[in-house]
């Protein structure tokens, strides 16, 4: 039996030890793990007691627009959670896509917004696409959407 014991830690040895051997030195992608999530002493989320996004719309139409285009849309939200909201990320779906954010924490009640900024320079026909929320909320990641139909010149 001591035999099995002794394979049995080699193998979690190696597969720790392998684990972080295989690193990603150029890691770009920003890691949601750190965003703080409230939990009880039972160690269960209280959702009812974190703070929660709640948006005007999720998702935005641009509707019918020429190649080259550049267009902004804000997503307006409201804290409607009983603790203060912290978005930590907004990670565009696309390269044309840039997002700004409201970086400082709402208080519950009080309301934030981000901003897409997009770039129809390299589409063209019908796109969808959206992005990404990192926050201190209950999933920790939300996503808002958009589409536009891209004609050429």
């Amino acid at each position: 039996m001591n035999r099995y014991r002794f394979l049995y830690q080699c193998i979690v040895i190696l597969f720790v030890g392998g684990m972080y051997g295989c690193s990603d030195q150029n890691k770009t992608e920003f890691d949601s793990t750190i965003v703080n999530i409230p939990v009880s002493a039972d160690g269960k989320n209280e959702k009812n007691r974190m703070p929660k996004f709640e948006f005007e719309q999720t998702h935005h139409d641009f509707g019918k627009l020429i190649q080259g285009e550049k267009v902004s849309y804000t997503y307006k939200f409201k804290n409607v959670g009983d603790a203060t909201l912290v978005v930590s990320a907004v990670l565009p779906g696309c390269n044309c896509t840039v997002a700004q954010f409201t970086k400082t924490p709402v208080a519950p009640g009080e309301n934030g917004s981000i901003t897409i900024n997009f770039n129809t320079e390299t589409k063209k026909g019908m796109v969808n696409s959206s992005v990404t929320i990192q926050a201190n909320t209950y999933p920790t990641e939300t996503k808002l959407s958009f589409s536009a139909n891209v004609n050429l010149p």
